[in-house]
């Protein structure tokens, strides 16, 4: 897991430059009835142009545009444009976004209220500071989500590369492999077991009951500011298996405790393999202790609130494992090879696809 800086304030970085500044001051104070400050402007880093934009009437703002081609920018933009039509003047007993002053779909810009003073979960995690209430806490907001309506005009779309991205590549994307992308591939496509676990929970997934969803729901999308608990970036919001985003919030934290645990091994080399083995089990075991009770109370804020189907905790779980092969890939594309760890990250994964009736209660998921 990658450690950020501490606040957001300090994750800021100097501001990409403005194409065009006098039309985005113009789009930005059409939607938010503020003159921004272009050259006060600081950057967030991420896969889209993130600002901060400090304006002459005083209340800074928080302005994004969707980068990418054309049409994914644009289905992106529909999909947040949805959520944020389907939650405007709804009372929501728990669940915080920032405040919305609208969107121009012609330069891919959509600009909100700042929120100051806040730390992503991820950062207080990577700190030791995210405690179990808080973990209860995000577990209620997200049993919220689900339960929300259904979004009717949410644009639907069959195209989930991301779930099924597992399966095969296009030469084009082969050739473009590094080394490490390979030796992933070939974890992957050469485990027949693996393979059919992936199919399973493709199918059950997509038999399950649709709830709304988050869809790219990650630690760093919940953003703490004093008292309040903020739910940011639905770009992905859709209809689809409430246990997606389960899973991808649980994972989080399976994946922090045993990259923790792989860092901190420290094996005798003259024990035996089955002496390593046991070791590296036991480490295992003391490493996930300390997430475990994070996940039970998250999953008991979560029931809580939402109505969970009786299949959810065990295809959450095996979302988990889908998370750690999605982390595997990603982490894959800057290396030649893959690690010893990288591996042990993905016999980690595998486990919790193929076995995830018995991972499950391992993690804390689909306790009572």
């Amino acid at each position: 897991m990658d450690v950020k800086e501490e606040t957001q304030t300090t994750r800021l970085v100097a501001a990409r430059p403005v194409s065009r500044p006098e039309e985005f001051v113009q789009a930005v104070a059409s939607l938010s009835g503020a003159t921004p400050i272009v050259e006060g402007m600081r950057g967030f880093l991420g896969r889209n142009d993130n600002w901060l934009v400090p304006t002459a009437e005083g209340p800074d703002l928080f302005v994004k545009r969707l980068r990418g081609d054309r049409a994914h920018a644009a289905a992106r933009m529909d999909r947040v444009l949805a959520f944020q039509r389907l939650i405007a003047g709804r009372a929501t007993a728990e669940l915080r976004v920032p405040a919305f002053h609208g969107a121009d779909a012609g330069e891919c810009l959509l600009v909100f209220e700042y929120v100051p003073d806040s730390r992503a979960a991820s950062d207080l995690l990577a700190a030791g500071e995210l405690d179990v209430e808080l973990a209860h806490r995000m577990g209620r907001v997200l049993g919220e989500v689900h339960s929300l309506p259904r979004a009717e005009d949410l644009p639907e779309s069959a195209d989930d590369r991301r779930a099924n991205a597992f399966y095969a590549l296009s030469p084009e994307d082969y050739a473009n492999c590094s080394g490490g992308e390979v030796e992933a591939w070939a974890l992957l496509q050469h485990d027949k077991v693996l393979v059919e676990a992936l199919a399973a929970l493709h199918r059950v997934s997509a038999a399950a009951p649709a709830t709304v969803t988050h869809g790219d729901l990650r630690l760093d999308q919940f953003l703490c500011s004093g008292d309040d608990l903020y739910v940011i970036d639905w770009e992905e919001f859709r209809h689809h298996d409430p246990a997606r985003d389960v899973g991808a919030f649980a994972g989080e934290f399976v994946h922090h405790a045993v990259a923790r645990m792989f860092r901190e091994l420290d094996l005798d080399t003259g024990l035996s393999p089955g002496a390593a083995h046991e070791a590296i089990v036991a480490a295992g075991d003391r490493h996930l202790s300390a997430v475990r009770e994070h996940i039970r109370r998250f999953w008991q804020g979560y029931r809580e609130v939402a109505e969970p189907d009786e299949g959810l905790a065990v295809r959450a779980t095996g979302y988990i494992g889908w998370h750690f092969f999605d982390r595997l890939l990603a982490g894959a594309v800057h290396g030649a090879r893959l690690s010893a760890v990288e591996r042990g990250m993905a016999g980690i994964g595998r486990n919790a696809l193929t076995t995830p009736e018995k991972f499950a209660p391992t993690i804390g998921l689909g306790e009572n």
